[in-house]
C-alpha cells in the first residue's frame, strides 16, 4: 500500500499531547489575568470582576491566534484529528472566542474600577476593542446563519476574512490598553506565542505549498456521467510525477482551469484506491452552484489537486470486521476502501450497507457487483429507498428496525464506518449507541465546510 498505516497509539499520543499544551497554554494566560492577586499588596474591592473580565480577554486572543491556525490545513493536525474535527472546533472555538470578547468589557466595567461613558481621544484602545467585538459579531454571524441569510460561498468568504484585520486590532487593543502587557514575563510569554503563530501560519501558506506545488497539477483524461446527477472525472499528473500518498477514504481540496468552472477550491472525496498509482478518480454529485457547473469539464482541462486529507480510513485502525454504511453519494470513500482492499486481496470480513433512492443514481453498480463475486469476505447489502425491484419493495428507509437486523452485535475489533446526508449519520450514530456499539467503535465525517 503506498501510504504507511498510522499507529493508532501514536495518534492517541499525539492527541493528549496537544490537549495538553493547549491546556498549559490558557493556564498560563488565565495566571496573566489574574496576576493581581499573586502580589504582595491587597486587592481592590471589584478585582474579582475585573480578573474574569481580563482571563476572557486573554483567552479570546488566543483563541483568536487559533482560528486562523485550524483553518490553514495543517496536514500535521490533520493526520492527527481530521479536517472535519479541526473546523468544527474553528466553528466551537470562534464562538466562544466571540463571547469571551463580548463579555470582557462587561465585567471590567461591572466593578466600578472603571467608569462607563462616553469614549474621549485618548481611549482609542477601547475604540479598538469595540471594532474588534463588532468584526468577531460580523464572523460569527455570517457564518452561524449563513444559510438563513442566504449568503453565497464568496460573500461569506469576503466576511470572515475580516478576523486577519480582526486579530491585529486585537493585539494592538490588548498591548496598549494596559502598560503590564508592554513589559515583564508577561510581554516575553506574548512575544513567544506570536512568533510561533506567525511562523505557523507562514509555513502552511507560503512553505508548504511551494513545497509540494509540483505534485498538485493534474490533467482530466476523462470526464463522464457515472450516474444521475453524478459526475467521474479521471485525473493524471499533469508531469512525470508519481501521485500523491494517500489512504483510502481521504478526500482532497480540487479546483480546475475551465472558464465555465469557479476556481475556489472544494473538498471532495477520492474514490480510487491508493494502489492505483495511474488515475485518480473522483465521483461529484451535482448539489450546488460549483459542483453543478462540473458538467462543463472536459478531457484535457487542467486541474489542482491539494491532499491528502482527513482521518475517516479503516487503515488508521486496527479492525477485524468491517462494516461499512452509505447513504447516496456516501459510497465515494467506500469504493476506494473496498478497491483497495481487493488490491490487496484482504481476507477481513466487510460488510457494505448502501442506502440510495434508485438504480441511476447509483453510481459504480456494475463494479460493486463484480467486486462481491470476486472479493468473498464482502457482503453486500443495498437499501433501496423509492424503487421497487425483485429483491427490494420502495420506500424502505435505513432505520433503527432495519439496521439491528442487517448489523450484528458489537465484537472487539469492529468498525462502522458512516458517510452519507448529515441526519442519516447522526440517526445511525444513535442506534448504534443503543444497541451497544462504543462510541470508539464508529467513525464518520462530515463535509460541513
Amino acid at each position: 500500500m503506498k501510504s504507511e498505516k498510522p499507529l493508532p497509539g501514536q495518534i492517541k499520543a499525539k492527541k493528549i499531547l496537544i490537549w495538553l499544551l493547549l491546556f498549559a497554554v490558557l493556564l498560563l494566560l488565565a495566571r496573566i489575568g489574574a496576576r493581581h492577586y499573586f502580589r504582595d499588596t491587597p486587592v481592590k474591592p471589584g478585582t474579582f470582576s475585573v480578573t474574569i473580565g481580563r482571563v476572557f480577554a486573554q483567552w479570546a486572543v488566543a483563541l483568536l491566534l487559533l482560528q486562523s491556525v485550524l483553518a490553514v490545513r495543517i496536514r500535521f493536525l490533520d493526520r492527527i484529528f481530521g479536517l472535519d474535527r479541526l473546523l468544527k472546533f474553528h466553528r466551537a472555538s470562534g464562538i466562544i472566542c466571540f463571547l469571551m470578547a463580548f463579555f470582557h468589557p462587561m465585567l471590567m466595567y461591572l466593578s466600578g474600577l472603571k467608569k462607563a461613558g462616553p469614549l474621549s481621544s485618548d481611549q482609542w484602545p477601547e475604540a479598538i476593542g469595540a471594532i474588534c467585538i463588532i468584526g468577531l459579531w460580523l464572523a460569527v454571524v455570517s457564518s452561524v446563519w449563513r444559510k438563513f441569510f442566504d449568503l453565497g460561498y464568496q460573500s461569506w468568504l469576503r466576511l470572515h476574512r475580516i478576523t486577519a484585520s480582526v486579530v491585529m486590532l486585537a493585539l494592538a487593543h490588548m498591548f496598549s490598553i494596559e502598560s503590564a502587557m508592554r513589559s515583564g514575563w508577561i510581554f516575553a510569554c506574548w512575544l513567544v506565542v506570536i512568533i510561533l503563530w506567525v511562523c505557523t501560519i507562514a509555513a502552511a501558506k507560503f512553505f508548504f505549498p511551494l513545497r509540494f506545488a509540483s505534485g498538485e497539477s493534474f490533467v482530466v483524461s476523462s470526464a463522464t456521467e457515472a450516474a444521475k446527477n453524478i459526475r467521474q472525472l479521471n485525473l493524471v499528473p499533469a508531469k512525470e510525477n508519481a501521485i500523491f500518498d494517500f489512504l483510502p477514504g481521504q478526500f482532497a481540496f480540487i479546483s480546475f482551469d475551465n472558464p465555465q468552472v469557479a476556481k475556489e477550491e472544494h473538498p471532495v472525496t477520492i474514490a480510487s484506491a491508493p494502489d492505483d498509482r495511474e488515475n485518480l478518480q473522483f465521483l461529484i454529485k451535482g448539489v450546488g452552484d460549483w459542483t453543478k457547473s462540473l458538467s462543463a469539464i472536459k478531457a484535457g482541462d487542467k486541474a489542482k489537486v491539494i491532499a491528502p486529507f482527513g482521518a475517516f480510513s479503516p487503515f488508521r485502525y486496527e479492525v477485524d470486521n468491517l462494516i461499512l454504511i452509505a447513504g447516496g453519494i456516501g459510497i465515494t470513500p467506500m469504493l476506494s476502501i473496498l478497491r483497495q482492499l481487493f488490491h490487496e486481496k484482504a481476507e477481513m470480513p466487510v460488510k457494505l450497507i448502501w442506502s440510495y433512492k434508485t438504480s441511476a443514481e447509483a453510481p459504480c453498480f456494475e463494479e460493486l457487483e463484480t467486486l462481491s463475486r470476486n472479493y468473498s469476505s464482502l457482503e453486500i447489502i443495498r437499501v433501496v429507498t423509492r424503487e421497487s425491484t425483485e429483491q427490494k419493495e420502495s420506500g424502505k428507509r435505513l432505520d433503527r428496525e432495519a439496521l439491528i437486523k442487517l448489523v450484528p452485535e458489537y465484537r472487539q475489533g469492529c468498525l462502522v464506518m458512516i458517510c452519507g446526508p448529515l441526519k442519516m449519520m447522526k440517526d445511525i450514530r444513535r442506534y448504534l449507541l443503543e444497541s451497544g456499539y462504543p462510541d470508539s467503535a464508529i467513525v464518520s465525517e462530515e463535509f460541513a465546510f
